[in-house]
């Protein structure tokens, strides 16, 4: 008896230790991984990796494979291989290779965290051939989806890059089946390199044809196509006719629930007001008579396209969407400032504009996109749309996207969007953080920018809120109207990221971080200069090479030292500044 009760109490002071360690400590608990099957992908090469379930007690800082001619390969062994593939959980996977024929090899998965390394199971692969077979791609041809009634997205999908890498891929097209980019009657449009999926829009194609479509790829061992698809272009298509969309005219104010439903062009004659909410369809064509039309947004408006089915705002003039709508054949073409704007106006209730192209607009008094609710909620969203050809000059007012009055950019969302052909295509307040996602130069040609390509600034401080400036392919620029000083005060924080470049064209502007140097974080490689900087952020005040940058062209950057004491002039990283 009293040799039971002594095992009692010493299992019960056990669990009490044991209690209070699992209070104290946490465990030490390896990764747990596991080993995927390899994948061949050719005679040589196979897809290796695995599966990181749980990371165990920290986090995991390397994973990848292991690979021997013996089994249970180990990292720590001189003769077996270890390859890194990336880090954390979930799966991962790599090619790898050439693998030497004529011998089987074993392969584990392995994972890192600080209490050591975890394998997987082990698998095994047998590479038979010692000569790795010459092969071609694999590539498949994706259905063309209509754009408009001559323009369509073409492409397919390269899914096995056969022996070699892919150099070239895209979509070879006749009028005749099987067509091949060696034909010299066949249209040949090149696409992209590598593997995985391709597209492109591709046109005009002319109306009354059937054409014959296939994707290529290219490897060092020859040209691969997939399977024809084909197209059928009605002959109303291309620029010359309506191409089958019903024109419907908008003359009044739009004041109860509507819908612009898809495979309609609807031609504004006049500046509307959007009083009730308005849905337009993917696929919607909207042209503008003249530049006096637009349409002024009070309600909810929701713009949801897709990017098979963009919606298009732009000139009556502009033939390549639902056809020569004007009826004068080829006399006009769209031009910059063809129609008006769309003006934001007030609380938006959550108006969404996604996929969108705004074309040829910036008529009357310029701009395509105009913020004019100064203090108002503007909750609103343009997200994946494209501003092109708006007319402007080198007054921020003409911005294309004047959003002069956007207070908060969770609030006022502007996201992965393309301006491009503008004037200055974007003009912001600085307490305003642009998203970083947004693109300043035509997809399908990068040498095609904005004449002023910068994001225009109209300075002062943060309004109390934690701002981040973090766009690195344009400069901003503080060269609008009587403010173009960028300030910090008590209540703000400013943040400035790697490689921004900010320009300041007066010479009274600068970087005032007052009494508040600890508001800001700035990084060592952000650079400020003037203006006329050519040589930083590229010609930003569009006039070549006819203006230099010279010492003086801007104030300077510094804040005061404690207690108000003494100002002190920062000079890393700035150029042409008075002091």
């Amino acid at each position: 008896m009293k040799k039971t009760f002594y095992n009692v109490l010493c299992l019960a002071a056990i669990i009490v230790v044991y209690a209070c360690a699992t209070d104290d400590h946490k465990p030490n608990i390896k990764p747990t991984v596991t080993t995927a099957s390899a994948v061949k992908v050719n005679d040589s090469v196979y897809t290796c990796g695995g599966n990181v379930t749980a990371q165990g007690s920290s986090a995991v800082t390397e994973r990848g494979v292991v690979i021997s001619l013996e089994t249970a390969p180990a990292i720590d062994d001189v003769n077996d291989k270890k390859i890194p593939i990336s880090s954390g959980t979930g799966n991962f996977a790599t090619d790898i290779g050439p693998f030497s024929g004529g011998f089987t090899y074993f392969i584990r998965a392995y994972a890192i965290n600080t209490q050591g390394v975890a394998y997987g199971n082990e698998i095994s692969v047998t590479v038979t051939s010692t000569t790795p077979t010459s092969t071609k791609p694999t590539v498949t041809t994706t259905s063309a989806i209509k754009v408009n009634d001559s323009t369509y997205t073409c492409g397919g999908n390269v899914t096995a890059q056969g022996s070699s890498a892919v150099t070239e891929n895209g979509v070879v097209i006749s009028l005749d089946p099987a067509p091949t980019i060696d034909d010299a009657n066949d249209i040949k449009t090149s696409i992209s390199s590598g593997t995985g999926t391709f597209a492109a829009n591709i046109g005009p194609f002319p109306g009354g044809h059937k054409y014959y479509i296939r994707a290529y790829a290219i490897n060092s061992k020859g040209v691969a196509y997939g399977d024809d698809v084909t197209i059928t272009v009605d002959p109303r298509g291309g620029t010359n006719s309506n191409g089958g969309c019903t024109v419907v005219e908008v003359n009044a104010d739009i004041n109860v629930v509507t819908t612009w439903t898809a495979g309609n062009v609807y031609v504004v004659k006049s500046w509307i007001n959007v009083n009730a909410p308005l849905t337009i369809e993917p696929g919607v064509i909207v042209k503008f008579l003249n530049a006096n039309c637009g349409i002024e947004i009070y309600a909810k408006t929701t713009a949801d396209g897709t990017a098979d089915k963009p919606i298009i705002f732009t000139s009556y003039k502009d033939d390549a969407y639902c056809g020569d709508t004007n009826g004068d054949g080829t006399a006009t073409t769209g031009s910059k400032g063809d129609w008006g704007r769309l003006t934001m106006r007030g609380d938006q209730h959550g108006s969404l504009f996604r996929y969108c192209k705004f074309l040829y607009g910036g008529g009357s008094n310029s701009n395509v996109i105009k913020v004019d609710a100064s203090g108002s909620v503007n909750d609103f969203t343009f997200d994946h749309c494209t501003f092109a050809h708006t007319y402007g000059t080198n007054s921020y007012t003409t911005a294309a996207f004047n959003g002069g009055n956007m207070n908060d950019e969770s609030v006022s969302i502007v996201t992965n969007n393309i301006f491009y052909d503008n004037a200055i295509p974007v003009y912001i307040p600085s307490y305003y953080g642009l998203d970083a996602s947004n693109s300043y130069h035509n997809p399908d040609n990068t040498s095609e920018t904005n004449k002023y390509n910068g994001i225009f600034v109209y300075g002062g401080g943060m309004n109390g809120r934690s701002v981040v400036y973090g766009e690195t392919e344009v400069p901003y620029v503080f060269n609008v109207g009587g403010n173009a000083t960028l300030s910090v005060g008590s209540a703000d924080f400013l943040k400035i990221e790697a490689n921004v470049i900010l320009k300041f064209g007066q010479s009274s502007a600068g970087v005032d971080l007052g009494d508040y140097p600890n508001n800001a974080n700035i990084a060592s490689s952000v650079i400020f200069t003037s203006y006329r900087d050519d040589a930083r952020g590229g010609d930003t005040n569009g006039d070549g090479s006819t203006s230099s940058p010279a010492t003086g062209d801007w104030n300077g950057y510094g804040y005061w030292t404690a207690g108000h004491g003494s100002y002190v002039w920062v000079h890393t990283n700035v150029f042409y500044a008075a002091k």
